[in-house]
């Protein structure tokens, strides 16, 4: 694989970047073959879908405005702060049980979450019961570890986020330093120096240690959220925030075809090697960015529909193999339905 992110970033001075327009500023390596081809039949197959639906162009970007899970009154500095706080742990909420993914899931005050869901229903709690510790830099730099599970423990005294604990604890600490060093303790302070830029934002968040994936998926899911909610605006489109569930999409719907090795691997559950994966991922990107081309639409758009989709596009009993749910899934009858491939699993602090 060619060189995934250039020394700088190009294009810092650009205005109004579409999605495909990021994703060469950004210097994301357009080539295939390899591990994987892109099957670019398929590619225009979903394309033509997605554009005739009206879902799709009528689709209004989440507003992450549930205060069960996101601190919606809070101001521009808190609110910025808690997203780059939940998005630098928000990932691996999964454990290998055997042959079998087990997801993270925990009760909180009686009710049961799982995976990102149980960490922004955790973090969001913390807000109220440690006074506000958890936006403070000093404090995340120097979080402890009995700190950590008393913020992710549930109902019964298991932490479901242990799974990667010393990933998110690195990360969460880092996140600490460097806004205290940098960014006088505010994420905001980061967003402010953007100028509204995503590749300028892509360059400062690389130096923080849980958006240093060479394809930026932590760091446009958090652009995501910021833009989505209202509190910061972004002048460029983003890139769809790629992990195992977009992967999984892009494997059934044919978009993205394995080599014999990689696709028996894939499809026995085996783990991915990281280079496995961020291959996989880097292809499903060059995908999705060309879909967002020809479609017109943002990453963003591409991104909540896609992840909002695994709901119907599970590993057990997708809704398309019974005839009675199969038109619940938005991209039935262009995708090829390869539904053998289940979640991609990779030990990743990426996703």
């Amino acid at each position: 694989m060619g060189n995934a992110m250039a020394t700088r970033f190009v294009g810092t001075e650009s205005s109004g970047l579409s999605t495909a327009g990021l994703s060469i500023a950004l210097g994301i390596d357009q080539s295939t073959g390899g591990l994987a081809e892109i099957d670019w039949r398929q590619v225009e197959a979903i394309a033509r879908q997605i554009a005739s639906t009206p879902d799709f162009r009528e689709f209004e970007p989440a507003s992450w405005d549930d205060d069960l899970f996101w601190n919606v009154a809070g101001n521009r500095s808190e609110r910025s702060q808690f997203f780059a706080v939940g998005n630098s742990i928000n990932f691996r909420f999964w454990r290998l049980e055997g042959e079998s993914m087990a997801p993270a899931v925990g009760t909180l005050d009686g009710t049961t979450y799982r995976g990102a869901m149980y960490m922004w229903r955790a973090l969001r709690r913390e807000l109220d019961r440690g006074g506000g510790r958890i936006l403070d830099a000093g404090f995340l730099a120097t979080m402890s570890e009995s700190d950590f599970d008393a913020i992710f423990s549930d109902d019964t005294g298991l932490n479901p986020l242990a799974i990667g604990a010393d990933d998110r604890l690195a990360n969460l600490r880092d996140l600490g330093r460097h806004l205290l060093a940098e960014w006088n303790g505010e994420f905001l302070n980061l967003l402010e120096e953007t100028g509204g830029s995503l590749v300028r934002f892509a360059e400062l968040s690389r130096g923080f240690r849980a958006f240093d994936d060479p394809i930026f998926k932590l760091t446009m899911l958090n652009a995501i959220l910021l833009s989505g909610s209202g509190v910061f605006e972004f002048r460029d489109e983003p890139l769809p925030a790629i992990d195992y569930h977009l992967l999984r999409h892009a494997l059934r719907q044919g978009m993205l075809r394995p080599e014999p090795r990689l696709e028996q691997k894939l499809k026995a559950s085996r783990l991915l090697s990281g280079e496995e994966a961020l291959e996989l991922r880097r292809l499903a990107l060059v995908a999705f960015v060309a879909i967002a081309e020809r479609t017109g639409l943002s990453g963003a758009i591409l991104d909540n529909k896609f992840w909002l989709n695994r709901v119907n596009c599970t590993d057990i009993d997708p809704v398309c193999l019974d005839p009675a749910t199969a038109l619940r899934c938005p991209f039935y009858g262009a995708c090829i339905q390869a539904v053998e491939f289940p979640l991609p699993l990779e030990l990743t602090r990426y996703y």
